[in-house]
């Protein structure tokens, strides 16, 4: 990121951590931060790798400070697929480290200029989540979200999903 553009046009927004139990990690991150668990929603959504495969994986979002899009991401994998194969190979743990985006097109050409290629994308018609292989990123599965993508608690954006399908 040349000039300091980070700063400027990026965020950090939230790390990930791939569970084998999804409601079990919800239990004891929520207990040990003092979050309300009733108001952690688990949703389940589907991604695309850069090679085409698809999987299906549950995820949460445990809000790090009320109003601030600083979270924790859960992952559960459902189906077959990297995310599952991490688990597999690496346990439980650290998965992603992520950056909400205000011009994630020139994010992402300024990460391929950096020597970091993108590994997979949402499956939608507007880009709003990319992954950067982490084989090139010193070990480190980096996310870049469009900004807005979520809400402050955690849920998807109504409006900006709504854009996306119009």
């Amino acid at each position: 990121m040349k000039g300091g553009q980070l700063g400027s046009k990026n965020r950090f927004h939230h790390i990930g951590i791939v569970v084998k139990n999804i409601s079990e990690a919800i239990d004891k991150y929520a207990a040990a931060l003092g979050i309300d668990e009733d108001k952690v929603v688990v949703e389940v959504m589907s991604y695309m790798t850069g090679k085409g495969e698809m999987e299906e994986f549950k995820y949460a979002f445990l809000p790090l400070a009320k109003g601030e899009n600083n979270f924790i991401e859960l992952v559960e994998p459902i189906t077959p697929g990297p995310t599952a194969r991490y688990l597999e190979k690496h346990g439980e743990g650290l998965f992603h480290v992520a950056f909400e985006s205000s011009n994630i097109s020139q994010t992402l050409r300024d990460f391929e200029e950096a020597g970091i290629p993108v590994a997979g994308t949402t499956p939608t018609k507007e880009v709003l989540s990319v992954f950067l292989h982490p084989k090139f990123a010193h070990g480190v599965l980096i996310q870049v979200l469009k900004k807005g993508v979520f809400d402050s608690s955690g849920r998807i954006s109504g409006e900006v999903i709504e854009k996306e399908e119009s």
